[in-house]
């Protein structure tokens, strides 16, 4: 999805613009605010190859009324009938004048903006006093002389006049070659640099997802705060315009977001003067939790064409009349002084600037229901899943049979052993829900970490010798997440309660895939039902889940990372390593592990670190021998915090029945609002979706109906197509009652993983 920036540069005339910056920041649009042109011009860039635009009307402007001032005959008449320019041209010099002036104050210590036009005239031709000093007075704007017979050294003269402008940014406006034939070039640059009223703070920029289309997308650095700004969601233009003011009173940026991803194209052939400015009158001051993303990026726009489209001709033809600008020896001069183009050079830079800390207040909504439809009752075992929600990417699933137990079940003896040379693997994840942990209130964390141990003798090999892929994409998708549902087949059976990742076992597998051949590579395709792990469609399966496991914004956290730790009596394959890297941001690590101690100390330092401290140790020197050669991670770290939030206060002790030990009290959470729910037939269970803060992400709990029967639904899950649970969700109004629980669950995945 492109983001429309709209940067106003027209002082607003309702704010001081030598008024503190402690003052309230009120925000009415000016009477004379923007005019057709600007919009219309806008419209004329927004074409499919000019995907980032950043325009200057004003300084467009000033360009077309320099001409003006020394335009004549048919040429100054189009410039009244095309851009209604007043027939007395004092008029339009002392409006222009004042914007200047208004522009560029003398005191601006908290913001930068360098405008600037220069008009480089043939050395040959000799400007007219009058119009050089009406440039100079009204338009800030010098005339200098360039010798376009040497265009290397001409092109050099314009470029060092934009490079100081624009702060060293744009080092280079014209090329030689674009200077051939040229008599006069007006250059403009405009360049802008601001710091936040409202800052966003540094520790809150993180990596997410940018929709460049509905089906592309980018990882872009995040900016987040939370503040009161001017917003509004209009209807007529399908977005929401928000304001983001800078410091000195002067200006803010005004973004205009189309709410669907495909709607930029749209949203432009919408915007014009009238509808805009209706809009910016429905401002209002609200809370607003914004994340941009940065952006930098610079725009050349050359404006022959789109002038001519518009009706400005005369100008760029033999037949312009500009008897007011120069005077020479050359012969027919005044037949030769035609415009070769107008070059227009931005530049923007958008990030935290001045950022500082800040804390946020939460106000607690009262019950808005007097009256609900349905209760949804969770007093016996349940089943659930979090599911990133546009791409249906399963990040955990588990199921709940006792609230209360929060130590999972013992692995067998056989784990800690060192017989053969056999491939072991484990996993260890721990989740907790409630409406409060810790210092924090009203939000689920879940940390997962997945761990192989491999004795492996042989060479690591990235050149799996696998089949062709099935072509039909969906068809593999769909393949691709039997997976999930198999993996929880295989550990409903077990006893207590159960919690573990398909995201992070399909990436660990797929991992060893990438260096996998023969048989085991048959084998781990087979699961995965990856045919070959090199098909396109296979790789944007791939990308696109390790893409949805790194995700932040103010109120979630999800990440995912890999490591490689290899024995140093190995080298890696340089194939192999390149695919860790590029598909999987992995690291691979040289150890010594013939001192255990030290290997598991390096490596628990790692899980701690990307758990966040809350799994310290996953490996002792007993799971590791001098002879171990590899041992490959993965950890899944996740934190959200609810949408609608459970009030301690209505958390109360009341019975969970489980089916080894009836009834268990246990601290059941209550709140009332409006859920995603539907009763479903086929599997004999409620459904409920509980959304998180952000909205892409979500936690299905499916409770049977017939007590302790999770088990049998859990097999049963095994028969239904999970989006099509999902997509018979409605909103209901529910009295939703779970029980808090925590859950630590270690498992081993070798009897899983066996054929």
């Amino acid at each position: 999805m492109l983001l429309c920036f709209l940067l106003g540069l027209v002082c607003l005339s309702t704010i001081s613009a030598t008024g503190s910056d402690e003052e309230a920041d009120a925000y009415f649009p000016a009477s004379e605010w923007s005019d057709t042109f600007d919009w219309k011009l806008l419209k004329a860039f927004s074409t499919p190859n000019s995907r980032n635009v950043l325009i200057s009307p004003i300084g467009l402007k000033v360009v077309l009324a320099l001409l003006y001032e020394g335009s004549g005959g048919l040429t100054e008449k189009e410039f009244q009938n095309v851009l209604q320019f007043p027939i007395e041209k004092s008029k339009m010099r002392e409006q222009f004048k004042n914007i200047s002036k208004a522009l560029q104050p003398s005191e601006r210590s908290q913001y930068i903006l360098n405008l600037g036009t220069r008009i480089f005239l043939d050395s040959r031709v000799t400007p007219q006093q009058n119009f050089a000093a009406k440039a100079l007075d009204g338009y800030r704007t010098d005339i200098e002389p360039t010798n376009y017979s040497q265009p290397i050294e001409a092109s050099q003269t314009i470029n060092s006049w934009i490079d100081k402008l624009t702060n060293g940014k744009v080092s280079r406006l014209v090329a030689p070659g674009d200077l051939e034939d040229a008599i006069m070039i007006i250059a403009n640059a405009i360049y802008f640099k601001g710091t936040w009223r409202h800052q966003f703070p540094k520790n809150n920029t993180a990596l997410g997802g940018f929709y460049v289309s509905p089906n592309e997308i980018l990882t872009v650095p995040y900016m987040t705060t939370t503040d009161a700004f001017y917003y509004f969601e209009s209807n007529e233009l399908d977005a929401k315009i928000l304001r983001l003011p800078y410091k000195g009173q002067n200006y803010a940026l005004f973004v205009v977001l189309p709410n669907s991803k495909a709607g930029l194209s749209d949203l432009m052939k919408k915007v014009n003067l009238h509808v805009l400015k209706k809009q910016l009158y429905m401002l209002d001051k609200v809370p607003v939790e914004v994340r941009l993303p940065k952006f930098k990026f610079n725009f050349q726009a050359r404006y022959m064409k789109i002038l001519q489209d518009f009706g400005l001709t005369q100008m760029f033809q033999n037949t312009a009349s500009f008897p007011g600008i120069a005077r020479g020896n050359i012969p027919h001069l005044l037949r030769m002084l035609v415009v070769s183009d107008i070059i227009q050079k931005t530049g923007i830079e958008l990030d935290e600037e001045g950022s500082v800390v800040y804390a946020a207040t939460h106000v607690q909504v009262g019950n808005k229901f007097a009256e609900v439809d349905y209760v949804f009752n969770a007093t016996h075992p349940f089943m659930f899943f979090l599911e990133e929600q546009t791409s249906g990417t399963i990040l955990f699933v588990g199921k709940v049979e006792n609230p209360l137990e929060t130590v999972g079940v013992p692995l067998p003896p056989r784990f800690g052993s060192n017989q053969g040379k056999r491939a072991k693997g484990r996993g260890r994840s721990a989740c907790r829900c409630g409406s409060e942990m810790g210092f924090a209130k009203n939000h689920l964390t879940v940390e997962l970490l997945l761990i192989f141990l491999a004795g492996l003798e042989s060479t690591l090999s990235a050149s799996p010798n696998l089949q062709p892929a099935n072509p039909e994409r969906d068809a593999v998708i769909r393949r691709f997440n039997y997976f999930d549902l198999e993996l929880l087949k295989e550990f409903s059976e077990s006893p207590g309660n159960v919690f573990i990742s398909p995201a992070s076992i399909k990436t660990t597998l797929a991992l060893i895939l990438e260096g996998a051949k023969g048989q085991s590579a048959r084998e781990i395709g087979n699961a995965l039902r990856i045919d070959d792990i090199e098909q396109k469609e296979i790789r944007e399966i791939l990308s696109r889940l390790l893409f949805d496991l790194k995700d932040s914004t103010g109120n979630t956290v999800l990440e995912s990372a890999s490591s490689i730790f290899v024995s140093n009596k190995y080298n890696v394959v340089p194939e192999f390593e390149k695919k860790v890297i590029t598909y999987y941001n992995g690291l691979i690590k040289h150890l010594d592990f013939s001192n255990p101690n030290l290997a598991a100390k390096i490596i628990n330092s790692w899980v701690s670190n990307a758990t966040h401290g809350l799994i310290d140790q996953i490996v002792g020197n007993q799971h590791l021998s001098p002879d171990t050669a590899l041992l490959l991670t993965n950890a899944l770290y996740f934190k959200g915090k609810w949408k609608t939030e459970f009030n301690p206060n209505g958390t109360k002790e009341k019975c969970f029945f489980s089916p080894t030990r009836n009834c268990v009290s246990t601290p059941l959470m209550q709140v009332t609002s409006t859920f995603n729910y539907n009763f479903n037939i086929d599997l004999n269970a409620h459904a409920i979706e509980l959304p998180y803060q952000d909205d892409k992400y979500a936690m299905l709990i499916l409770f049977p109906t017939n007590g302790n029967n999770v088990r049998t639904l859990a097999r049963d899950m095994q028969h239904a197509q999970l989006h099509m649970v999902i997509d018979a969700l409605k909103p209901t109004d529910l009295i939703l009652e779970i029980p808090k629980f925590e859950i630590d669950y270690e498992t081993d995945l070798v009897s899983f993983c066996d054929p």
